[in-house]
């Protein structure tokens, strides 16, 4: 098939309403027609580097080529169950492969074969044990089998975007010795971006010294739990996420997902003040949490010893993207606080405790919201919490 009559049939895909109005897949699907009419299939990582800009990529270590490729054949399937019905022949992506096919519909709609005859009798028999096992076998189960699952998590569970959770690491960078040798690695806790860390370089950095952004962060201790209680919440779900630190997040990856943000306000990057409508402002300048109410203004900082009792402040926020996915943000002053506010949403009985909470306060779960916690904790674990401010964002 020439190279024209892939891109008739892409562009029609692409206008259709069941593929949607994503940039990103439409480019995607464009450049894999390209390839194929050209006969060069690409590999994962040069569909990376390409579409993505990511020319470090690497397969072993993410999952966002085969994420993104993973929905866009539900795109096209879409589009065959709806403006495309009629059309004899239908585009595929078979697995295993980046290379686009076109196949009669017929191959693609062929109805399984009859089963013989013994190998029914088998499945007959099994369907009728399992029957007979379910009224006689104890009718125990998981705790979120027995209670609802909370409004909160509706989004997430009907999205047609891939899930991503972005977590908040902490900025270093190495110091070069005369010879160009890496002498040590330093954190400095009031450098927590490229922008911070080149304001501080040219102020303080040494003669004879050479300070390098490393390419990696770090991770602080509560990034274990937040990956736990998420893939607690996922499996419950019964849907995938995939994981990147912020250090690597490309902003363009902001409008095909679904982003779960977590970590300490101060290491979350753009996400540290998304939203334009939000009351809640995270001030770096006092690592505190400004609250606009009522035409008043509020700081709320921690107190106390972080490695003992103390008190923590923390932000959960649900915010529209700029496609029509979602933006979550669980963050804290502390870690204590941003542990807290993932806790309180990931956790069916919290969740749904917030739920009411939200109901008596605003008279539904609005679909976009932001809250303020208040966090008791002991060495950085949370003990207690209280909300401490709701509202709605339009």
């Amino acid at each position: 098939m020439q190279k024209q009559d892939y891109e008739e049939i892409v562009a029609r895909i692409i206008q259709s309403k069941s593929f949607g109005r994503s940039l990103t897949y439409a480019n995607l699907l464009r450049y894999l027609a390209t390839c194929t009419a050209e006969a060069n299939v690409p590999k994962e990582a040069t569909i990376a580097a390409e579409i993505f800009g990511k020319e470090d990529y690497d397969p072993s270590q993410s999952t966002l080529i085969r994420v993104y490729m993973y929905k866009l054949r539900e795109k096209l399937t879409a589009y065959y169950e709806n403006e495309g019905k009629e059309e004899p022949e239908r585009l595929t992506i078979p697995k295993g492969s980046y290379a686009l096919k076109i196949i009669p519909r017929e191959d693609s709609d062929q109805t399984n074969p009859p089963i013989g005859r013994p190998v029914a009798y088998f499945l007959a028999g099994v369907v009728v044990s399992a029957v007979i096992g379910y009224f006689l076998w104890p009718q125990v189960g998981p705790r979120e089998n027995l209670t609802p699952l909370p409004v909160l998590w509706e989004d997430l569970r009907e999205s047609r975007f891939p899930s991503t959770l972005v977590l908040g690491d902490l900025f270093i960078f190495s110091e070069n010795g005369p010879e160009g040798s890496i002498t040590r690695t330093i954190r400095q806790s009031e450098i927590n971006s490229q922008a911070e860390f080149e304001r501080f370089k040219e102020q303080h950095q040494p003669p004879q010294r050479e300070w390098t952004a490393a390419t990696y962060g770090f991770l602080i201790q509560g990034s274990a739990h937040w990956i736990k209680n998420l893939t607690e919440m996922f499996r419950i779900l019964d849907k995938d996420y995939s994981i990147r630190t912020m250090s690597r997040f490309n902003p363009k990856e902001i409008q095909d997902q679904d982003l779960l943000v977590v970590g300490m306000l101060k290491t979350l990057g753009l996400f540290q003040n998304y939203f334009q409508g939000s009351r809640l402002m995270y001030d770096a300048a006092v690592d505190g949490i400004r609250v606009l109410h009522e035409g008043e203004e509020k700081v709320y900082k921690p107190f106390g010893d972080p490695n003992a009792y103390h008190t923590d402040y923390a932000v959960l926020m649900k915010m529209p993207g700029p496609n029509g996915n979602a933006v979550y943000v669980f963050g804290g002053i502390w870690d204590t606080g941003a542990t807290q506010s993932l806790k309180i949403f990931t956790d069916t009985q919290l969740a749904l405790d917030l739920e009411k909470e939200m109901k008596t306060a605003l008279g539904a779960v609005p679909q976009y919201y932001e809250v303020l916690i208040e966090v008791s904790g002991l060495d950085r674990m949370e003990l207690t919490s209280r909300v401490v401010y709701l509202y709605e964002l339009e």
